[in-house]
């Protein structure tokens, strides 16, 4: 680029020697030179008085050393605004929603958008996902991270960002059908025992497939239900992704559950908009990143450990 050369140019002026002036520059003295000669080509003039070493300029050089310092300044100032444009509504109030389900992600995107973007009031509410939508599309929230499998409704998009399993996760020591649980379980098995579940834990698929269930104790608080599951005589249906809010559990196992319902995609509903506010826009961008995309990875294969294995024929 025009732009470097110029850098090279100025750089040279400082140094009053070629060699040190590639130094400053981070490049091989081929490289400037050869960027230099770029620029008298371009401009058709002699620039650097060569001998053995550097010289000096010549008129014309010393002429279009001026007009590179005045290019490389307006250059800085044009990145400058750029940098302010791009970042604007970087600071300030940002309001993030999400469901209990999705809570396990909470720490991991609030804190790397937050390093990201210090100036930014992050703030964090959980709701059932009717309520999370309603807020985004009466601007109480800025996005929310729900199930997105259902349509958002109107004035609303849904941008998914993974999909996961859901797991029956166990203590007791026989299973449903009053044998040792294997590695998947039907909806009527898991109805079939007692049930401790966090509201909005799991999407409304599930839901739905546990209306048939008997005995069932609904909570807010996570320990609450991880004490019912620790006694040995309650279990409890979670994404795969809260695994880790039971991992004090002794004897714990998770098991999976058959169609259908058994799987949800999980994403960010945010006001409709072309372009997207730079904070909703910079939030989904980190999220997709490899460290965080390893990090959702991470929490997805909590539930690892506690997977039933199948009997050995």
């Amino acid at each position: 680029m025009i732009i470097r050369n110029f850098e090279y140019l100025l750089a040279l002026s400082r140094e009053r020697h070629f060699a040190r002036a590639a130094v400053v520059c981070r490049v091989s003295q081929p490289t400037l030179s050869a960027g230099i000669r770029q620029l008298e080509e371009d401009m058709d003039v002699l620039i650097v008085r060569r001998g053995q070493r550097f010289e000096g300029f010549t008129t014309e050089g010393e002429r279009v050393l001026a007009w590179a310092q005045q290019m490389l300044e307006d250059c800085n100032r044009l990145k400058q605004e750029l940098h302010t444009l791009r970042n604007h509504g970087m600071r300030g109030e940002f309001r993030m929603g999400m469901l209990p389900a999705t809570s396990a992600l909470a720490a991991v995107l609030s804190v790397g958008f937050g390093e990201m973007y210090p100036e930014l009031q992050i703030s964090i509410v959980t709701g059932e996902a009717a309520k999370l939508t309603q807020m985004v599309r009466q601007g109480e929230i800025d996005v929310a991270l729900t199930y997105v499998d259902e349509p958002v409704g109107e004035g609303l998009d849904a941008y998914a960002l993974y999909r996961e399993r859901m797991f029956l996760f166990t203590t007791v020591a026989a299973g449903p059908a009053g044998e040792e649980a294997g590695p998947r379980v039907t909806w009527a098995e898991v109805a079939a025992l007692p049930l401790c579940l966090l509201r909005s834990g799991v999407p409304a698929s599930a839901e739905e497939q546990m209306e048939r269930a008997e005995k069932v104790i609904y909570t807010d608080a996570p320990g609450v239900l991880a004490a019912h599951v620790a006694t040995g005589r309650w279990s409890t249906v979670l994404p795969q992704s809260l695994a880790g809010m039971l991992t004090k559990t002794p004897g714990l196992r998770a098991v999976a559950i058959a169609k259908p319902g058994e799987q949800a995609n999980v994403g960010f509903v945010v006001a409709k908009s072309d372009p997207l506010p730079p904070a909703v826009h910079a939030l989904m961008e980190l999220a997709h990143a490899p460290e965080m995309v390893t990090a959702i990875r991470r929490i997805l294969r909590a539930h690892v450990g506690y997977v039933a294995k199948r009997a050995k024929s």
